[in-house]
């Protein structure tokens, strides 16, 4: 018997170790689980393409004319986006593609239905609602997960 409750303990360590060490992997696994929520988010799994994000490397940058088509590469590191702020114009298609330049982390803007799970996964959306709207990580990512933040504004 106490051989048994041992070994039930030592498989929830391993489990427990194996969820907390996703944080600090850096890990091109697809899980398929970007995006699977309702609207005008159309996830479209990888995106091996790069440098269509020129112009958006800081905050306060990323303004386009309304109606226009966005693209925006967010790169995620132990415990920080390099971008706080994001912006954006109403009524612009949107395509975000979330890089994990550091650990595992995930890109959700609730407000727009977007989470994407996965190293390069992107999302779409249309940018219809002015205002600012917070995203975060999406994938719990150790002791810094709470500070991963940052606003959407939508002019």
């Amino acid at each position: 018997m106490k051989i048994r409750k041992l070994l039930m303990i030592a498989a929830l360590a391993v489990t427990v170790m194996g969820t907390a060490a996703g944080c600090g992997s850096n890990s091109d696994k697809n899980d398929n689980t970007a995006n699977t929520g309702t609207g005008n988010n159309a996830g479209t799994g990888n995106n091996a393409g790069t440098g269509n994000n020129a112009g958006n490397a800081g905050a306060g940058n990323n303004a386009a004319s309304g109606g226009g088509q966005k693209a925006i590469t967010v790169k995620a590191a132990n415990f920080e986006f390099d971008q706080p702020e994001i912006r954006v114009k109403k009524g612009d298609k949107v395509k975000i593609t979330l890089n994990n330049a550091e650990g595992f982390h995930g890109f959700a803007i609730p407000d727009f239905n977007v989470d994407i799970k996965e190293n390069n996964g992107t999302a779409e959306f249309t940018a219809d609602k002015a205002g600012e709207h917070e995203f975060q990580c999406s994938v719990v990512c150790g002791a810094g997960h709470s500070k991963m933040v940052g606003k959407l504004i939508v002019e």
